[in-house]
């Protein structure tokens, strides 16, 4: 028994490596187009919440069609977040162009686009895991950045780690991305379900 039970965890971990890799492949070749980078965002997010709340580590099929979904229930915001990081991307073209006050510009490029990719780590499992409006999503995002900082800083952590070993061998861009993803999407996920419940007990209690 224990050691059919090991070869199941063995079977099991292996099966979730090799989605790790099906998962990150796709969503490279899928954000190619540069344009198409929020629903694959939205998908990459939505494929690791269902495996973190379903235990489903399936990759294609549920990738593809939150790729479409992703496009038909949020495509004004895909629209708006997509302009904005080629108004970021633009705007650091343009100040390396400039001899003065650099230092300046690139400070307050830095500390929007800080805030911008912040918001985004907490509002594409907002928008995968609950059906809400596009603005309390982003205004629970925004709340999120507040309440869950170390979330931010453990992710900023993780993908600077993952740089490193990225530099050494690229191979580890293979699982690495979208394993921390998942991990991020997870822990989120969980403390904000936790956050929700016991506002729901404080309020029926009072």
């Amino acid at each position: 028994m224990n050691l059919k039970h090991e070869h199941n965890k063995l079977f099991q971990a292996l099966e979730f490596v090799t989605s790790l890799v099906q998962l990150n492949v796709v969503f490279l070749l899928s954000i190619l187009p540069v344009i198409t980078l929020f629903p694959a965002l939205y998908a990459l997010h939505a494929v690791t919440r269902q495996w973190s709340v379903n235990q489903d580590y399936s990759v294609f099929r549920a990738y593809f069609r939150f790729f479409n979904e992703g496009v038909r229930r949020h495509y004004k915001l895909g629209i708006a977040w997509t302009l904005f990081v080629f108004v970021l991307l633009i705007d650091f073209l343009l100040i390396r162009q400039i001899d003065t006050g650099q230092t300046i510009l690139f400070t307050g490029l830095f500390v929007i686009g800080f805030v911008f990719t912040s918001l985004s780590l907490f509002l594409f499992p907002i928008l995968t895991h609950y059906e809400m409006k596009t603005m309390d999503a982003l205004k629970l995002a925004l709340f999120s950045i507040m309440r869950y900082g170390y979330i931010v800083v453990l992710a900023l952590l993780l993908f600077t780690a993952l740089g490193m070993l990225a530099y050494r061998s690229p191979l580890y861009l293979l699982f690495g991305f979208s394993f921390i993803v998942f991990l991020m999407t997870k822990l989120y996920l969980h403390q904000l379900d936790r956050a929700i419940m016991s506002r729901h007990v404080d309020i029926k209690s009072s």
